[in-house]
């Protein structure tokens, strides 16, 4: 072999060392790189977004009333770019925003306080006759005249009334009789019932208009109880627990928990990969 194919040969071998090497410190920054960003991603968005489903799981255990905020998952479904999730996981983050919403349009409040306002009128009438307190005639300058039927004092504060800190009192004691009322004295029978209740129909019998305490119409029906007691023995919860918006949020939150436990799984697998790849080597 002469010279010139000598240091062909020569040139080859030192051009395949220096492409090798130059690959391999190219493949060891990339690697690093790689690493670098994982446990960013880790520590910066998997973590913490997993302690925050963590908290709305125990959360939802035993809260129903309040509206969730979860700042890192609307995070992950807006800029969903940074956290670099697949396709499916990506699904169930969006799956779940969407169920959290739909969740937080329904206030519980405000349909326990429907139903109230439904027993209260109920019970008015029974009690009291009519929930009418009168008649007056109206007319126009072109001869027309009709009736006007005034509401009783009560029944317009009722729908009108904000009784949320009550209600809310009311909605976490389900179960939870604090008194008693006796509906027969002669047999001794005594019936449980809610004070919240007791509390919120007294609030609106025993009004004051312009310094001058309403008087309400005599009794119908003979009981050995307050009205506001009577009204109070009527099965709220019963109601409540049949509404339709009940059942939707109630069905909405077991979905939300299944979903949040399937998210959780999801994510605790992609932190272990990313420990046994990047952090145990460096340990």
């Amino acid at each position: 072999m002469d010279l010139i194919e000598w240091n062909t040969v020569f040139t080859d071998v030192l051009t395949g060392v220096i492409l090798l090497g130059a690959g391999g410190i190219v493949g060891y920054f990339t690697g690093k790189k790689k690493s670098s960003l994982a446990i960013e991603r880790k520590r910066e968005l998997y973590q913490p977004l997993l302690e925050e489903l963590d908290l709305l799981c125990n959360f939802l255990k035993k809260e129903q009333i309040k509206k969730i905020e979860l700042p890192l998952l609307n995070e992950s479904v807006v800029n969903e770019y940074k956290y670099g999730f697949r396709r499916k996981l990506k699904e169930k983050c969006n799956k779940l925003n969407s169920l959290l919403i739909q969740y937080n349009n329904i206030n519980l409040v405000s349909v326990a306080q429907n139903i109230i306002v439904d027993i209260f009128e109920e019970s008015y009438d029974e009690l009291f006759g009519s929930k009418i307190d009168g008649v007056s005639f109206q007319s126009d300058r072109y001869g027309n005249s009709w009736e006007v039927e005034h509401i009783a004092e009560p029944i317009e504060l009722i729908r009108k009334a904000n009784f949320e800190k009550s209600i809310t009192l009311l909605l976490q004691s389900e179960g939870m009789f604090d008194r008693e009322v006796c509906v027969d004295s002669q047999n001794e029978i005594f019936e449980p019932i809610y004070g919240e209740l007791v509390s919120i129909f007294n609030s609106a019998l025993n009004i004051n208009i312009n310094g001058v305490n309403f008087k309400l119409p005599p009794l119908k029906k003979d009981i050995d109880i307050s009205p506001a007691e009577y009204m109070a023995l009527n099965d709220f919860f019963n109601r409540f627990n049949a509404d339709i918006q009940t059942i939707k949020k109630n069905k909405l939150r077991k979905e939300i928990i299944e979903n949040t436990h399937q998210i959780i799984k999801e994510l605790k697998e992609i932190i272990r990969k990313i420990v046994d790849i990047y952090e145990v080597e460096e340990i």
